[in-house]
């Protein structure tokens, strides 16, 4: 199978003694010729070390056993506890006849067994020949039995936790695959069917609790109605009462009863609305493509800097981790009364992550697939892996929110000294890579760049800083959460978000591909109204990092 991925072999564990070692691994060579992943057990073990949990791991890890049959091989104890371990996972077993040994010799669990006969009678080649094709029969149902003991082992090696059950869509194909098993296969072992039964119970449980979350909110919708029709009908009759004393004075009062009940009704029907998206779009999509690839809570404490991850199947941003460190926050030329003045320290305590991209059209059209994120126009410029434009800041905002609610992790926008810390990576120069802007290193008006100087360029288009940060400077201008400041005078010390300032404007970092060289400086700060619309300006996001990476 020369066009198979290393992941679609079939994976085959060869038991045998040790006097039989030359046959096994000229079994080894013919079934890695034939297509398989084959490997064997090993007799140099060295003293002391664990060696049946080695051996364990490799017979849980494979989808069949070939066992050599020779008068060594049947009375080592090393072997029968091989075979007592494949007859406990209920694993494929093909024995082999390599030295003849007596039926009656043979244990009775091997015995009742088809052999194939490598004897000197018979060929080599017309014996490998009648073991891949045994080997190959019914192989699509014999590695789904791998890959279903694989986590159900996992799921009872780590106490049992719900988080590694599996979710709806993986619990329907197994449950298929235990319906579909083919009449001489292997059973399923008690683990997992196990496994599968407290897969089925957790995921009945979680889908009752939505269905019952759902009943209460409509349920208190139609209290709110219902006390809404009650207040209705008092001001109607206070409105009858009103006429008879001054009827230009009802008939304004009625006007502006209508209005405020359908404001109020506008208001709890968007609720619904929303919730319900939420339940039967947005909830199921999220199942699907970011609750398997969540960090746990002791994954993310193992991260370190430099470290790259990414919370979901594919559409979402992949995150650098940064370290925690201190930098010079400004501009080290100019006039002191400079918007980049004072300079000053900042701490930046722990390490953070900070997408390794911009955010793409790819990621942010995923988030408005499910009606979550608004659709944003790309100007005709491309979408996939284009960067995301003409986003306000409150749609950078709602974008955040939405990886938050879609991994239960602290997603955000970068403060501003977190984006000069970021964008710098250690370094004082005018740009991360020196003082001079060209030699096709971003992408801006005077930058020199090989792309198409009339639209932003797809991101990872230029190398990346220090950090393996993509687009930092160029490409596309990026919003902070911070508000605007005319200065640095008084500006926080550790990294955190600087409220204040001029609520109306919100910072933007970066300088993007229709500006001159000087707008992509580490140290040049901008801003915009924060309901502004730019093909120049797009999102980066970063995430807390919320149990203490080293």
């Amino acid at each position: 199978m020369p066009n198979e991925s290393e992941n679609q072999r079939l994976k085959v564990f060869i038991s045998y003694s040790r006097s039989d070692e030359t046959f096994a691994r000229d079994l080894l060579a013919g079934l890695e010729a034939a297509g398989f992943q084959p490997f064997l057990d090993t007799h140099d073990i060295v003293g002391g070390e664990a060696w049946e949990s080695r051996l364990q791991r490799l017979i849980e890890t494979a989808d069949a056993v070939v066992f050599v049959l020779s008068p060594d091989s049947i009375i080592s104890k090393k072997c029968a506890w091989e075979i007592d371990l494949v007859v406990q996972l209920k694993k494929r077993l093909m024995p082999v006849m390599w030295r003849h040994v007596g039926d009656d010799d043979v244990p009775l669990r091997l015995r009742q067994l088809n052999y194939i006969f490598f004897t000197q009678a018979n060929s080599f080649g017309g014996a490998l020949l009648a073991l891949s094709n045994a080997l190959k029969t019914d192989v699509d149902w014999i590695r789904e039995h791998t890959r279903i003991g694989e986590a159900a082992l996992r799921w009872k090696e780590r106490g049992r936790p719900n988080e590694l059950l599996f979710g709806v869509d993986e619990l329907a194909n197994a449950q298929e695959w235990v319906r579909q098993q083919p009449k001489f296969a292997a059973e399923p072992t008690l683990l997992m069917l196990e496994f599968l039964r407290e897969s089925d119970q957790f995921q009945m449980t979680r889908q009752a609790a939505e269905q019952q979350r759902l009943e209460q909110l409509i349920a208190a919708n139609s209290e709110r109605e219902t006390a809404l029709a009650k207040e209705e009908a008092a001001l109607a009759r206070a409105q009858l009462a009103f006429k008879r004393v001054q009827r230009w004075q009802a008939a304004t009062s009625v006007l502006l009863a209508s209005v405020m009940g359908l404001m109020v009704g506008t208001y709890y029907w968007h609720l619904i609305a929303t919730e319900t998206n939420w339940f039967f779009t947005a909830r199921p999509f999220i199942r699907a493509n970011f609750e398997r690839f969540v960090l746990s809570r002791d994954q993310e404490r193992q991260l370190k800097p430099a470290d790259v991850f990414r919370e979901c199947a594919a559409k979402c941003p992949e995150m650098v981790v940064i370290p925690a460190g201190r930098f010079t926050m400004g501009s080290y030329t100019g006039p002191e009364d400079s918007e980049e003045k004072p300079l000053h320290e900042v701490s930046i305590p722990v390490p953070f992550a900070v997408s390794k991209h911009l955010v793409t059209f790819s990621e942010w059209d995923a988030c408005a697939a499910v009606r979550v994120c608004p659709r944003i126009r790309d100007s005709q410029y491309g979408r996939e892996d284009q960067p995301v434009i003409n986003v306000t800041w409150d749609d950078a905002m709602a974008y955040v929110a939405w990886l938050r609610r879609a991994t239960g992790k602290p997603y955000r926008l970068l403060s501003e000294a977190e984006w000069e810390y970021a964008a710098r990576a250690g370094t004082t120069t005018l740009y991360p890579w020196g003082d001079d802007p060209g030699g096709n290193m971003a992408h801006c008006l005077q930058c020199k760049t090989a792309q198409d100087t009339n639209k932003p360029a797809p991101v990872g288009s230029f190398p990346p800083n220090p950090f393996g940060l993509y687009d930092m400077h160029g490409n596309v201008q990026q919003w902070c959460e911070d508000n605007w400041h005319e200065s640095y005078r008084d500006a926080p010390d550790d990294g955190r978000v600087w409220h204040g300032g001029i609520k109306s404007l919100r910072v933007v970092r970066g300088g993007s591909w229709s500006k001159d060289a000087d707008y992509m400086r580490s140290a040049n700060r901008g801003y915009m109204q924060d309901d502004n619309r730019s093909d120049e300006v797009g999102i980066r996001v970063a995430r807390t990092l919320t149990t203490g990476s080293k």
